[in-house]
């Protein structure tokens, strides 16, 4: 039987994985994996991260739930090379509306139910600015949630 922490990370990658934007998921904690390409050129990809938080015990009967808090960190991650307003480029507004898509997915209050376990959205994703580093323009959605369990 799966344990608590394995239930709770199913539920938020199920979620994940019915994101509907056409972009490859790629989980920090999963194997390596080469970036997506196209024709020789990158294409963009999001990177998922699920950082659980410190447990939390509201009750006193020892097998009482606990609250179990955490963060889903996705980081879509779009070539600069393809950053602009010239044939083939896409406009950092039009990523950020994808971002947006992305944070519109994980709405407050959404349940992600696996084996029993149920993990919801505790509050409006955060979409933050976007950055960039030597390759990537790189916009993060934050999803806060938690599960009882």
């Amino acid at each position: 039987m799966p344990t608590v922490e394995t239930k709770i990370a199913q539920a938020i990658q199920a979620r994940v994985a019915s994101l509907p934007i056409p972009f490859v998921v790629l989980w920090t904690d999963d194997a390596p994996a080469a970036l997506p390409a196209s024709g020789g050129q990158p294409e963009p990809y999001i990177v998922a991260h699920d950082e659980p938080n410190r447990t939390v015990r509201h009750f006193i009967g020892s097998s009482d739930p606990h609250q179990r808090p955490g963060l889903l960190l996705l980081t879509l991650c779009w070539p600069l090379s393809k950053v602009g307003s010239g044939s083939g480029k896409t406009h950092r507004d039009a990523i950020r509306e994808y971002a947006g898509q992305i944070g519109a997915h994980f709405p407050v209050d959404q349940p992600m139910d696996f084996d029993g376990v149920r993990v919801r959205v505790t509050k409006a994703p955060d979409v933050l600015g976007a950055y960039r580093d030597d390759a990537y323009l790189r916009t993060q959605v934050r999803v806060s949630y938690q599960a009882f369990a």
